[in-house]
């Protein structure tokens, strides 16, 4: 059986004033942001989907594991784990929109971990010097190095023995993990869109539009 947790507990507080409803409920057409994730995770054959969240969304066949209080995304997942019912799950972040077969993240899990990597976006025009002359612009290139994209494998075992019961797994698992050999990355060959601002939002429904962005 395929599992994932989505953690979507955010408020969007990044997206007002443009927009004032829970990240996780962002129109994306006819759908939400949340049920356009999960049903991205059940095209791929994905039957135990567990949201990781402190609000309560009306979705059919999923699992709410709602938290009293905020915990990060560490603890977002580790209170997750008891809806977990094989020995490995895949954790995504709903703000992290991709286009590939999330199954062979899960192959790189191997070793007890694995994340998925894809190269951003310079927020900034990149400007080619000569000595002190300007000699062009490079509007806003992929940079040459790979950053998260927000998706994960996790071992059962990787999460009770590192994931913390409040903190998050950005700062206080990955880094452990990594040095002690326990992390592999994919680096992704499709597309990756993530919702931080409202240009990211306005951004991602014209690849929709457009049709470049096909779940």
């Amino acid at each position: 059986m395929l599992e994932a947790i989505i953690l979507c507990g955010g408020q969007a507080w990044r997206l007002k004033p443009d927009t004032w409803v829970p990240k996780p409920l962002l129109k994306l057409g006819d759908k939400t942001l949340i049920q356009f994730q999960v049903d991205w995770l059940r095209k791929h054959g994905f039957q135990n989907i567990i949201l990781a969240t402190n609000q309560k969304f009306d979705l059919e066949d999923v699992t709410l594991s709602l938290e009293k209080e905020k915990l990060g995304t560490g603890g977002a997942v580790r209170n997750a784990l008891p809806y977990v019912k094989g020995e490995q799950v895949y954790v995504m972040n709903v703000d992290d929109l991709v286009s590939y077969d999330p199954r062979r993240l899960i192959e790189y899990a191997n070793i007890g971990a694995s994340i998925l990597l894809a190269k951003a976006r310079l927020g900034f025009g990149l400007v080619e010097l000569k000595g002190d002359m300007v000699i062009g612009f490079d509007e806003k290139p992929k940079v040459d190095f790979y950053v998260s994209a927000g998706h994960y494998v996790f071992k059962k075992r990787i999460i009770e023995e590192y994931f913390p019961e409040v903190g998050d797994l950005e700062k206080s698992v990955l880094p452990v993990i990594a040095k002690e050999g326990k992390l592999r990355g994919l680096k992704l060959d499709g597309k990756w869109y993530t919702i931080n601002t409202y240009k990211d939002y306005q951004k991602f429904l014209e690849a929709l539009r457009n049709g470049e962005f096909v779940i």
